[in-house]
């Protein structure tokens, strides 16, 4: 009994790890080549409907494969829909035309259609309800059944799984926007320390100027314009300020340092001599 209860332990990990039928460098392509095997979603009198996974480099393909209904040749952007259990779509297309066997006594397919990354991920995330598989703008629908209706999210879980494990698509580090040395108290007080509201601003008045600018890799400002004026004496005198700013720690994107825009108003209000900066 013992030995019994191991074996069903493991068996769903064998299980997962026999649906990859290839996870290699190809040598001659120079390219990772990853495959899975077939993995049914419909087995019914009149049809039989298996789907795989594929991939080529970075390029994506979902490989549908049976016989009986679906078995049509399909053209190039023949699409398939498929159905999720939040009741959005994936739709992927045909990149060529590709035709059916006929020469059987049940006619077979096995037809390719390409699929963005995203939508892998959209897949590993919801439960298949049923496809549409287009054939020269006429279609069939399949409708899975609630026993294989988690299998495609499964397969495109492991699939991605194995794309990131052999670096074939890598977790990309968030943007991280440009900021003033010190942070954004700092450059409060340097704002509030340098900029002067200029005399004819009246009492209860308040003037807003947005200004816009982009901080190159280096950290260095270039290209400073007036978004939104609050009069050419207030504009002027954001401008004066600000192209004596200290350079910036410039945006990282995924580590390496980028060119980011960042727009900032500054409000002057008769309360204070200086201006007043909004954040």
């Amino acid at each position: 009994m013992k030995e019994f209860l191991i074996i069903l332990l493991f068996f769903p990990l064998a299980l997962g790890a026999q649906t990859l039928k290839v996870s290699d460098y190809d040598k001659t392509l120079k390219e990772w080549r990853i495959e899975s095997f077939p993995v049914n979603l419909k087995s019914a009198p009149g049809i039989k409907m298996d789907v795989a996974l594929r991939s080529s480099g970075n390029s994506f393909f979902v490989e549908l494969q049976g016989s009986g209904i679906g078995s049509k040749p399909v053209d190039i952007d023949d699409q398939v829909i498929f159905l999720l259990d939040n009741d959005s779509t994936v739709t992927v297309k045909s990149r060529t035309a590709q035709p059916y066997d006929y020469s059987k006594s049940t006619n077979t397919y096995k037809h390719e259609y390409k699929i963005s990354l995203q939508d892998l991920e959209y897949l590993s995330k919801h439960n298949l309800q049923a496809l549409r598989k287009y054939s020269s703008k006429k279609f069939d629908d399949i409708y899975i059944g609630e026993e294989n209706a988690e299998k495609v999210k499964a397969l495109s879980t492991l699939f991605i799984n194995e794309l990131k494990k052999s670096n074939v698509v890598q977790t990309k580090a968030p943007l991280i926007p440009p900021a003033f040395p010190g942070g954004n108290e700092v450059m409060l007080n340097f704002l509030n320390r340098n900029l002067k509201a200029p005399p004819e601003l009246q009492s209860g008045e308040k003037k807003l100027a947005v200004v816009q600018f982009v901080v190159k890799a280096d950290g260095s400002i270039y290209d400073l314009q007036i978004k939104q004026s609050g009069g050419a004496s207030y504009d002027n005198e954001v401008l004066r300020v600000l192209r004596r700013m200290p350079k910036w720690k410039p945006a990282l994107d995924n580590g390496k340092k980028v060119d980011a825009i960042v727009t900032q108003p500054i409000s002057f209000s008769p309360s204070n001599t200086t201006g007043k900066v909004q954040f």
